[in-house]
C-alpha cells in the first residue's frame, strides 16, 4: 500500500478551523482501535510509530502491520504514515525504505545550527523521494523532567528563528514550543497563545503541537483557532489501552478470561479515545471527498 504523503492531508487544514490528529502506535489492538475511529468518524488520518520505542529489527513488521490496518480503511478514508521522533538519518533512511510517507526528525535538543543542518539533510534525502518531513524548533519536554520556569521558558520556539529555520532547511512542517510537554501534566498547562499566534502570522507552513495529550479540550481548540494543522496523541491512547486491561484484569481470574475479549476490550477503549480527539480537533466528516490540494 501506498500511503498518502503527510503534507498532502496537512495542506488541506492550514489556516482552516480544524487540525488532524497524529496517533502514535505500538501494536495491533492500539492500530486497530485508531483505524477503526478515524473510519468511524470519516476522519483523514495520520497514524506514527515511535523507531525510539522498538529495536530496528522490529521496524518492518510494524510497519507492515500498519499497512495492512490502513489498506482497510483506504477506501474510506486518506491515511499517511509518520516516522515520529527520528534522531539520526539513518532512521530516516529506515523509514524512506520502508514506505513511511513522512519523517520527522527531532533536532530540537542540539544547538540552532546543527538542527538546521541535520534537518536540511534530511530534506535532502526525503524530497526527491516525495517524503515529507517534520522538524522541531525549540524543544517541548517531558513531564518527567524537573526545570526552572526560566529554562521552561528558553525552550520555547523563538519567531525570529523559526522564520530563519524555515528559510534555511525548506522543512514540510514545524513542530513549535508553547508550552504543552509530553506525557501527562502535573499542573494546568500554561500555553502561550500569542507567542503561537506571531509564529502562525510569520510562517505559511503546517504548524504542529506536540503534546496534544492531556491538554484541556479548551486549549486545544484555542490553539487550532490560533493556528495549529497538526495535533500529537500518544500518552492519551496508550492511557486508554492499559486503563481497558487493568479494569478487565479487575474483574475477572486468570483462568477465567479470554484472550480475545481482553485484547477487544483495549482496543475498544483506544478507539473511544481517539473518536473524541477527532470531534475536537474538527476533523470528523473531513475525509468525505477529500482531495489532496492541487489535485484535478
Amino acid at each position: 500500500m501506498t500511503f498518502v504523503p503527510v503534507q498532502a492531508l496537512l495542506a488541506a487544514c492550514v489556516r482552516q478551523p480544524w487540525a488532524l490528529g497524529a496517533y502514535d502506535t505500538f501494536n495491533l489492538e492500539m492500530t486497530q482501535g485508531i483505524v477503526d475511529a478515524a473510519v468511524a468518524e470519516r476522519s483523514p488520518l495520520i497514524i506514527m510509530m515511535l523507531p525510539g520505542f522498538m529495536p530496528a529489527a522490529d521496524w518492518p513488521g510494524v510497519i507492515a502491520m500498519i499497512a495492512a490496518e490502513a489498506a482497510r480503511a483506504r477506501a474510506s478514508i486518506p491515511v499517511a504514515l509518520q516516522l515520529d521522533h527520528c534522531t539520526t538519518l539513518e532512521q530516516v533512511a529506515w523509514g524512506i525504505r520502508l514506505g513511511a510517507s513522512g519523517v520527522m526528525l527531532d533536532a530540537s535538543s542540539l544547538p540552532f545550527e546543527q538542527n538546521v543542518s541535520l534537518t536540511r539533510r534530511a530534506v535532502e534525502m526525503c524530497h526527491p523521494v516525495g517524503v515529507s518531513v517534520e522538524a522541531e524548533l525549540g524543544h517541548v519536554g517531558y513531564s518527567t523532567e524537573k526545570i526552572s520556569d526560566a529554562d521552561s521558558h528558553a525552550r520555547l520556539t523563538r519567531v525570529d528563528e523559526a522564520v530563519r529555520f524555515v528559510a534555511e532547511t525548506q522543512v514540510d512542517a514545524l513542530a513549535v514550543a508553547v508550552g504543552t510537554i509530553h506525557g501527562l501534566y502535573r499542573g494546568k498547562p500554561v500555553i502561550d497563545f500569542d507567542r503561537l499566534h506571531a509564529l502562525r502570522e510569520a510562517l505559511d507552513i503546517p504548524l504542529v503541537l506536540h503534546g496534544g495529550s492531556d491538554t484541556p479540550d479548551e486549549d486545544i481548540q484555542r490553539a487550532i483557532a490560533t493556528g495549529v494543522d497538526k495535533i500529537n496523541i500518544w500518552t492519551d491512547v496508550r492511557v486508554a489501552y492499559l486503563r481497558a486491561i487493568r479494569d478487565f484484569l479487575a474483574t475477572t481470574t486468570l483462568e477465567g478470561y479470554a484472550f480475545e475479549q481482553l485484547m477487544a476490550a483495549a482496543r475498544q477503549s483506544v478507539c473511544a479515545a481517539a473518536r473524541q480527539k477527532m470531534r475536537v480537533f474538527g476533523s470528523a466528516g473531513k475525509a468525505d471527498g477529500f482531495r489532496p490540494p492541487g489535485a484535478t
